[in-house]
């Protein structure tokens, strides 16, 4: 499979301050100067091919056996490849088109996977900012195509032969670019083989191709493919085998803004027809026979319901059950909080079976304190699906949190963990009414929406505003600009809609929320929120900083205000107060402690890498400070027990054992600063920590 011997021999390291590390100190320097992206513009095309082979135990199979028995000598359990179009200008940045894809036994596309980044690296790991870890020797020089290139060897300090990794490099001696980087990879799941090749090209060097082998530990997959009368144990020991050809690389195309609409991931109109012709130009061998076969029997999708299960798991990993045209949220089904009890839901929305251009949603929910049923309905409409630009109308009848506005419909991840905050809380209102708004992304990172929302509200708690009663209505008509910035995410459309192909946790946003004196609406205010959510990975594991901040002109109920920022657990003792740790929310603040029409609020989290704990599992260690300030005008207009303000600096610190069991792990959280308490009990908050997410 490799052109030449992957440098498995090891060899003393040479010193610290030796030769070699001048030389490795070089090739980082001048890693953008090498880095095709130094062109004005260039343009490739991709070929990658993917496939899965060797079965070990398929004779053991006590049904359907006689059908797979000599799978491994006449198919491959699994073929797939793509030809993607890349292009790039440093005014308009990347476009990648997929033109052609092919995989053994789909019936229908399996978009997920043309997310999958089948190792993109463009620049050895190691040499990033990893060399701390590795030992490296200074070999030998070889002339390649007549360029002198250094021959380096690397291995992992530690652990190598179970966690780790070994090879070689060859540095080109004049431009000090990597040419060549293979070596073998060692996990406890996996060993991998890899092998990376650069070319040069008008002063740049470009990466040819690239193969990685990756050799899986033995895997029982009864449970998932196999019929459920499946009586013995089906297992693989498979090899995963992907190979990458870059070709027909040239700087010579003039671009406009026009090529570079869209998003950076794109499927051409007729990617999935007549996908053997297209692919077969940028083939660099023919397929064997056995490929051949597995593309025109694959016996193994025929026999066992690999497509079907696989599917199924992969709706389910994204909270989703589907069911003909409906796909079931898997979120929501059930949650608690102290003013509905034990919250049951049941939802979802039609797929791309039922309308490629239109969703219709809804859901039905009651609690068991709060028996009232809730729900909503509505429908999205695509006016500029390139874009995922759509029109939502939406109709509703709910209760949510004081200060908080629940999206109901959601199956993101981020807005479920914050349901954490609200099992406290009992301090809740009523809204009911409808919403029509416009969504689309827009500059590829950007995704903005308009929108006006008529709604009669109510409040369930002591509180009623000005000189009404708790049981008055009040009548909200607003207008609202939402927008997102994801500097690092990169998405494409596909039939389903649009899937995130990468991303990485780095989001900005704003939104500016208008209440209007019209349709007999009673407030009129300007609401200005915006937020900041960064991770940054390290040396020493991850650090997160999230800050939320907002500020309102104008007078308007509490609920439209700012607050609830705690969800503390009230009880005389640590034992009473032990409850579940919230998300972005001040773990040692009681609910409806403090409200403010401004405030500022910071959430740091530093999680240290992964600690051995006991036998293979691992344990997370992480340290937490959150800080909020804020004020309020006017608390005379509402009328509430008692209602104050963060004017002084709220301040409190954590400490947290994760995964202690499973997904659970234990948080010591202490109240410090301007409003610490007399007594260091009264100060001090235990609570269960929940990774899952």
């Amino acid at each position: 499979m490799f052109s030449q011997n992957l440098g498995t021999k090891y060899y003393l390291p040479d010193p610290p301050h030796s030769r070699v590390y001048t030389i490795l100190k070089k090739v980082k320097e001048k890693e953008k100067i090498n880095h095709p992206n130094h062109l004005n513009m260039y343009n490739y095309f991709l070929y990658t091919k993917f496939y899965m082979d060797e079965f070990n135990n398929i004779s053991k199979l006590s049904i359907d056996s006689l059908k797979v028995s000599n799978l491994e000598e006449k198919e491959l359990i699994f073929l797939g490849e793509r030809v993607t179009k890349c292009s790039y200008d440093k005014r308009y940045g990347k476009k990648n088109i997929i033109i052609a894809d092919q995989v053994s036994g789909l019936k229908e596309p399996f978009y997920e996977l043309f997310s999958e980044p089948f190792y993109q690296e463009e620049f050895p790991d190691l040499l990033k900012n990893k060399l701390k870890y590795y030992n490296f020797k200074l070999i030998d020089s070889v002339s390649i195509d007549d360029k002198k290139n250094y021959i380096i060897s690397f291995g992992s300090k530690k652990n190598l032969l179970v966690n780790g990794s070994r090879g070689l490099l060859y540095i080109d001696a004049e431009s000090f670019a990597v040419v060549k980087y293979s070596g073998e990879e060692y996990n406890s799941n996996y060993t991998r083989y890899f092998e990376y090749q650069w070319k040069s090209f008008e002063g740049i060097w470009y990466l040819e191709s690239k193969t990685n082998k990756i050799r899986i530990s033995t895997i029982d997959v009864t449970k998932i493919l196999a019929n459920s009368n499946q009586k013995q144990k089906y297992l693989l020991t498979p090899w995963i085998v992907i190979q990458m050809k870059t070709s027909n690389f040239t700087s010579n195309k003039s671009y406009s803004s026009k090529d570079f609409r869209g998003y950076t991931f794109e499927l051409e109109k007729d990617f999935n027809k007549n996908t053997e012709s297209k692919i077969n130009n940028f083939r660099t061998t023919p397929l064997t026979q056995r490929e051949k076969n597995t593309y025109a029997h694959s016996t193994l999708f025929e026999t066992l319901p690999i497509e079907k299960n696989v599917r199924l798991l992969n709706s389910i990993r994204n909270w989703k059950f589907p069911l003909g045209t409906i796909d079931i949220n898997l979120l929501n089904l059930i949650n608690y909080n102290d003013y509905e009890g034990f919250r049951f839901q049941i939802g979802g929305k039609t797929n791309y079976r039922f309308n490629k251009n239109m969703s219709l949603f809804g859901y039905l929910a009651f609690g068991t304190k709060s028996t009232n049923i809730k729900g909503a309905m509505g429908v999205d409409i695509y006016v500029n699906k390139k874009s995922d630009g759509k029109i939502k109308l939406l109709g509703f009848s709910d209760v949510n949190p004081f200060s908080k506005n629940i999206d109901r419909f959601t199956i993101s991840k981020e807005l479920i963990k914050e349901e954490l905050n609200y099992i406290q809380n009992s301090i809740f209102y009523t809204y009911r009414g409808g919403k029509l708004s416009y969504e689309q992304d827009i500059l590829k990172k950007i995704t903005a929406s308009v929108e006006a929302d008529y709604r009669v509200q109510k409040s369930n708690y002591e509180y009623s505003f000005k000189s009404n009663y708790r049981s008055h209505n009040y009548n909200l008509f607003s207008t609202s600009l939402h927008v997102k910035y994801a500097p690092f995410a990169k998405y494409m459309i596909t039939p389903e809609g649009k899937m995130t192909v990468e991303d990485k946790p780095v989001y900005f946003y704003f939104n500016y929320t208008k209440g209007w004196k019209f349709m007999s609406a009673d407030f009129n205010y300007d609401r200005f929120d915006v937020a900041a959510h960064v991770s940054i990975d390290n040396p020493i594991g991850f650090s997160s900083l999230v800050m939320n901040s907002g500020y309102i002109f104008g007078d308007t109920a509490l609920w439209n205000n700012y607050g609830n920022f705690g969800n503390a657990k009230l009880g005389q003792s640590i034992w009473n107060r032990f409850s579940m740790k919230g998300f972005h929310s001040f773990e040692t603040l009681f609910p409806g402690e403090f409200y403010a029409d401004k405030y500022v609020a910071f959430f740091i989290t530093h999680c240290f890498k992964d600690l051995n704990f006991v036998g293979n599992t691992k344990l997370q260690f992480s340290f937490v400070y959150n800080g909020l300030l804020g004020n309020m005008n006017h608390k005379e207009v509402h009328n509430l027990t008692s209602i104050s303000v963060p004017d002084k600096y709220y301040q409190e610190v954590g400490v947290e054992l994760n995964k202690l069991v499973y997904y659970f792990g234990l948080g010591i959280y202490y109240r410090m600063g301007a409003y610490h308490l007399p007594t260091l009990d009264k100060n001090l908050f235990l609570k269960l920590t929940f990774t899952l997410f």
